[in-house]
């Protein structure tokens, strides 16, 4: 009877895993040819919130700089898109992979969409939730290099406070919860499954 209950479990768990590991799509090209400069896309805002741009967009840049790779800065990347009237990340996302090859000199394209960036009020606790899917392009070609869809989610709440202290609790980390952290964690484990551009360790 324990073998049974052992091997049912033992089987659950490993359907349970992979269905709630992230998958991802790795171009053996990227592995042979990393690319030396990255052209990083604003974030393509898919929520509500409007500050996505603004505290994600950094994130990108210093995390897939770190990673090794040569990024063309926001700041840049924004002063040149707004020159030429392109102030919606959805039309910049739709600009032919060549232009950014030719603009910015970047070998590659890396797009992020953002799906979910909420917090969530459930009776004594409460939750962040950060959904992002990212893709990166060959600037040349156009052909994608990686992919990859991730959801963060963390969550507050003591159920050991007792209803109401729960309930205080949980309005108080609603109410003060930051995302990046979030963000950071979400984008640092995507990048993880890239390979280490050719400048790692050099800077």
């Amino acid at each position: 009877m324990k073998k049974i209950f052992f091997l049912s479990f033992s089987i659950f768990m490993l359907l349970f895993l992979s269905a709630c590991g992230p998958t991802y799509f790795l171009n053996e090209k990227l592995e042979k040819n990393p690319p030396k400069v990255v052209i990083i896309l604003p974030p393509d805002n898919q929520t509500s919130n409007t500050e996505v741009e603004e505290k994600l967009y950094p994130i990108l840049y210093d995390i897939l700089s770190n990673r090794g790779y040569y990024c063309v800065s926001p700041e840049l990347a924004r002063m040149v898109f707004n020159a030429n009237k392109l102030n919606e990340a959805g039309r910049i996302h739709e600009i032919p992979p060549n232009k950014f090859r030719e603009i910015f000199a970047a070998d590659a394209i890396l797009k992020t969409r953002v799906t979910d960036w909420s917090v969530s009020y459930v009776v004594i606790s409460s939750s962040i939730t950060v959904t992002l899917e990212m893709e990166l392009f060959d600037s040349k070609s156009g052909e994608l290099l990686w992919s990859m869809t991730r959801t963060l989610q963390q969550s507050s709440g003591s159920a050991n406070a007792g209803l109401i202290g729960s309930l205080i609790s949980a309005a108080i980390s609603t109410a003060t919860f930051e995302y990046e952290p979030i963000a950071e964690d979400n984008t640092a484990f995507m990048f993880k499954t890239i390979p280490e551009g050719p400048y790692y360790d050099k800077w």
